[in-house]
């Protein structure tokens, strides 16, 4: 039996809708099985947030719609009233409904005519296929609504912006790229069908089955990831590592939903996936022997390194562009051959950029000699970055990556363990090699909420008792990181 009403279409249930029927079926009547928001996602609304409203500077003379969604019918009416007086060149987050699908218009801007165009704000640095069905069907409701659109832009951060401080030059920090014609192709071909289809879900007692795969989290992370995996396979074949899309599908034609269930010699498994199968299938962790010389070659002192960073949309420093990663920490473990360990540690204070404290700071701890343990190049592209950047300390900084010893690519060529479940992170190494030592206990629990303690530390709005917790819960993270890798060390040794 369907339902007899259904809930309203809006522009997030549409890219919902279009990613995985289960999806929108879920946010429509159950947002509450969703998983909790992270750090970045909350991050990315607030970036979101603040590029919304420069984004209106750059159009000025307009009209902002305050009501919230909920109050869908308010907006509307205080949308048409704002249209109809011509002084109003621009109306932000204008309130439409058409063929029962509710929208909200980032910036309706008068062109000529008597017409506008629409500009929808994105905070990438580029249009990407999935903007399209975004700025389409807005474009469907407002032909619906009488209104005649001249151009669709999306409207995205331009990367290429160096700040030069004061406030932002907002015809550079923005690029403006039309998709008229995607947009207009998108509503003639698939806006109708598209919509058909999802009231069809929407009509159904009962989610659709729609079994795990790339779309969950293509072109976005669904936000039921968790909810769908419950009660599914320990070792799901999604955790085979860099598994790509025809290798899952043969396993899915051939019924195969767990690792356990690959048969020995499957086509199209590779050296390492063959090698996490068997690990899987037998239950026991696969080790290279010359994993123990391999680590024994590292000179002592040995110095383990991870670094703290951010990324800032808008850019805080002069001569720095949106996005640019700007270090702001490091923690260093330093055991010399005696088996001493040393900690030393570096917080940025938060007034002005970082880079110059952070790189001389670094310098002043790292000894001469000894090799570098990190986890994954990132270590490595930061430091080849600021000796770029900073010239001043290119002939100290750069000799240090020639004594880098990656420990993640010593862990992908040399064991695997069945409780990895595919992931090499340190976050599911950790726990299998060093159990009694973990991330659950901090405030602070990876390095995307590193980066938004230390965006949020360095505000002027936060006060000083915040600040000081914030910069004891990234000392905490931090330092535990640099601790987890010389645990892994030994644990591999």
């Amino acid at each position: 039996m369907n339902r007899t009403t259904i809930r309203p279409l809006t522009k997030t249930r549409f890219g919902a809708g279009l990613q995985c029927h289960k999806r929108l079926y879920l946010e429509s009547y159950s947002p509450k099985l969703a998983d909790p928001l992270d750090a970045a996602q909350k991050a990315l609304f607030e970036t979101g947030t603040a590029l919304g409203r420069l984004a209106q500077e750059r159009f000025p003379g307009g009209h902002l719609i305050s009501d919230p969604p909920f109050q869908h019918a308010q907006a509307v009416a205080a949308t048409q009233r704002t249209l109809g007086d011509g002084s109003v060149q621009a109306v932000y987050e204008g309130a439409f409904t058409f063929d029962d699908v509710r929208i909200r218009v980032d910036i309706l801007s008068r062109a000529d005519g008597g017409s506008f165009d629409l500009v929808e704000v994105k905070s990438s640095t580029s249009v990407k296929a999935e903007h399209v069905p975004d700025v389409a069907i807005q474009l469907y409701v407002l032909q619906g609504c009488g209104i005649r659109v001249r151009d669709v832009f999306l409207m995205h951060i331009d990367n290429n912006y160096v700040y030069e401080g004061g406030p932002y030059d907002l015809g550079l920090l923005f690029r403006l790229e039309s998709t008229t014609r995607e947009a207009r192709e998108f509503v003639r071909s698939g806006v109708r069908e598209a919509l058909a289809e999802m009231r069809g879900v929407l009509r159904r007692h009962d989610a659709p089955e729609v079994e795990i795969g790339r779309q969950c989290t293509s072109p976005y992370r669904c936000a039921f990831h968790g909810y769908c995996r419950q009660g599914g396979p320990e070792h799901h074949i999604e955790q085979i590592p860099w598994a790509r899309a025809p290798l899952l599908e043969s396993l899915s034609r051939a019924g195969i939903r767990d690792i356990r269930d690959i048969p020995a010699g499957f086509q199209g498994l590779s050296v390492v996936q063959q090698r996490v199968r068997d690990s899987v299938v037998t239950g026991q962790p696969w080790r290279n022997p010359e994993i123990g010389r391999v680590l024994r070659r590292a000179a002592q002192p040995l110095h383990f390194l991870d670094f703290e960073t951010f990324n800032p949309a808008l850019p805080l420093y002069p001569g720095t562009r949106p996005y640019q990663v700007i270090p702001f920490e490091w923690s260093l473990h330093v055991r010399d051959s005696a088996g001493n360990l040393r900690h030393h540690l570096f917080v940025h204070d938060g007034n002005g950029d970082p880079r110059e404290p952070f790189s001389a700071s670094l310098l002043e701890h790292m000894g001469p000699e000894g090799s570098i343990v990190v986890y994954s190049g990132y270590e490595r592209r930061i430091l080849t970055q600021l000796a770029s950047e900073l010239p001043q300390f290119s002939d100290r900084l750069s000799p240090l990556c020639d004594r880098m010893l990656d420990l993640l690519q010593v862990l992908r060529e040399f064991y695997y363990h069945p409780q990895f479940h595919g992931n090499y992170s340190m976050k599911s190494v950790l726990p299998v090699l060093a159990s009694d030592l973990g991330y659950d206990d901090l405030e602070i629990q990876d390095g995307t909420q590193a980066s938004a303690a230390f965006a949020k530390m360095i505000l002027d709005e936060t006060p000083h008792w915040q600040r000081q917790r914030l910069r004891e819960a990234l000392h905490a993270y931090c330092g535990r990181d640099t601790e987890a890798m010389v645990r892994v060390f030994d644990a591999l040794g």
